[in-house]
């Protein structure tokens, strides 16, 4: 075994040494071992590659690394004991990446030629990785409650209109197509400001901060942070200490649409709301929109039957006036055919007394006759002056109308949908002419126009599945009724 011995030594040839090394570890571990360490330098496709190679680190108290590991997934390994689905995402609860800590059943591999010492991967052991990420997920948890970060959020106002929108996740990724697509397929305008970042691994965190930053600076109304489905262990990335305080610290409401059905990210819990998908974040915004436009068109409604009703009270009291008037004239004209009536009966049955009382009877007839006088010029003094004050309270009482109805008129003219049609909002009616508020209402095949502050739109609606696969969404193909007629356009 050692030859060319010589002068009491012995010399091994690399070969032999190497061999040597590989007997000694084989002796040495005879059997598969577990190891635990942090992943690194994990290739970004390791799930399209046969063979995967990586590392396992220990870090010290300076956060450094002051141990390491070659830990290497052969194709066969892989296939022979199912390993594929803890890098390729498709295991519900774990996918290994980089910074991930991990704890793996490995044979200990000594290979001689290369004189390389590596750890062979046979066995994952899941619920290690997700103790670790349940526990620091604990940790920040309680970090953001005593921060008083975790209500942060819901104490911000969202607009009633959230038209302007900043949009953060991976640029191309069906998720930026599905949210998109919602939006667009809504009767309203949206303006989309999107910053792009990666979706899951160790630099999520960074990029989605920057993106963050950068829409924080732009007029918008909200912000959309979204990306498709993945494992338990991917949602850990959403899960990171700095990412849930800049949400929760940022001036703008904060949307989240992670993709999980069940699971919640500390991200979903600092969020101004959460949502599962991204057709899910689109849908809320066009929401509440809608909930904003119906409240105002009741609320117009509502303050054009006040007007009209406003309206005729008072022109019921102006139609009452004249009547005041005329009332006051026919009580002084009773008041004086009264006075003369009854001058004359007195005067008649004083006629046959005695010529003895004549005299008597001319006095009292003098002082009757002006005591009339003096209850006639009275009455028509006071009628007079009732009537001199009503000709001054009539015109101000009419004035007084008129600026109501000024007023009211102004507050119409406000509320005319020819006004929110010029600031470019729009009414969608069906073939007979009624206003359409559910798309429901609008079957495949079915003629609307679209109202507009200039011209209309003669449109078809036609069915057409989303390319998500979920349930026939309507589309509409528009014709262009005013400058251009006979233009068509798909939407």
């Amino acid at each position: 075994m050692f030859p060319e011995q010589g002068h009491d030594r012995q010399v091994l040839t690399v070969r032999q040494l190497n061999e040597e090394i590989s007997n000694a570890v084989a002796r040495a571990f005879p059997a598969t071992i577990w190891v635990r360490g942090e992943v690194q330098r994990l290739p970004h496709d390791a799930a399209r590659r046969q063979h995967v190679y990586f590392e396992l680190h220990e870090t010290g108290g300076s956060g450094a690394a002051e141990y390491q590991a070659s830990v290497s997934l052969m194709g066969w390994d892989r296939q022979k004991f199912g390993l594929s689905r803890y890098f390729d995402g498709t295991d519900p609860d774990l996918q290994i990446a980089n910074q991930l800590e991990v704890c793996l059943e490995c044979r200990v591999d000594f290979y001689a030629k290369f004189g390389k010492l590596s750890l062979k991967v046979v066995g994952v052991d899941p619920a290690f990785s997700l103790g670790k990420l349940e526990a620091q997920r604990r940790r920040t948890m309680q970090y953001l409650t005593q921060q008083g970060l975790l209500g942060r959020q819901q104490e911000l106002h969202l607009p009633d209109l959230p038209l302007r929108v900043g949009l953060i996740t991976s640029p191309g990724s069906a998720a930026e197509q599905d949210f998109r697509t919602g939006l667009e397929d809504s009767p309203w305008t949206f303006t989309v400001e999107m910053r792009g970042a990666r979706m899951q691994g160790e630099a999520l965190q960074t990029e989605v901060v920057r993106a963050l930053e950068a829409l924080q600076s732009l007029p918008l109304d909200v912000i959309v942070i979204t990306r498709g489905g993945g494992s338990r262990a991917d949602l850990s990335w959403f899960d990171q200490q700095e990412l849930a305080e800049r949400i929760a610290r940022s001036p703008l409401p904060v949307i989240t649409a992670i993709g999980h059905e069940i699971d919640r990210s500390i991200a979903d819990e600092v969020a101004h709301a959460s949502c599962k998908t991204p057709t899910a974040a689109a849908e809320f915004l066009v929401e509440r929109i809608d909930e904003a436009a119906f409240r105002l068109e009741n609320a117009a409604q509502r303050l054009a039957g006040i007007a009209g009703e406003r309206l005729a009270q008072a022109r019921r009291r102006i139609d009452l006036e004249p009547r005041v008037v005329r009332a006051a004239q026919s009580r002084q004209l009773r008041a004086r055919l009264w006075v003369q009536s009854t001058a004359s009966s007195l005067q008649r049955s004083q006629a046959g007394r005695v010529a003895g009382e004549k005299e008597q009877l001319v006095r009292r007839g003098m002082r009757l006759t002006s005591a009339i006088r003096t209850v006639t010029e009275r009455t028509v003094h006071r009628l007079s002056d009732l009537a001199a004050g009503m000709g001054r309270e009539v015109p101000r009482i009419l004035r007084t109308r008129e600026e109501r109805l000024v007023n009211y008129a102004a507050q119409v003219r406000l509320l005319d949908p020819e006004r929110l049609l010029a600031r470019g909002y729009s009414l969608t009616l069906d073939a007979s002419g009624h206003l359409l508020k559910d798309a429901a209402d609008a079957p495949p095949g079915e003629r609307i126009r679209t109202r507009l502050a200039q011209g209309e739109l003669l449109s078809i609606v036609q069915p057409q599945r989303s390319e998500t696969g979920s349930a026939p969404v309507a589309r509409r193909k528009k014709k262009i009724k005013g400058d251009n007629p006979g233009q068509e356009a798909l939407f």
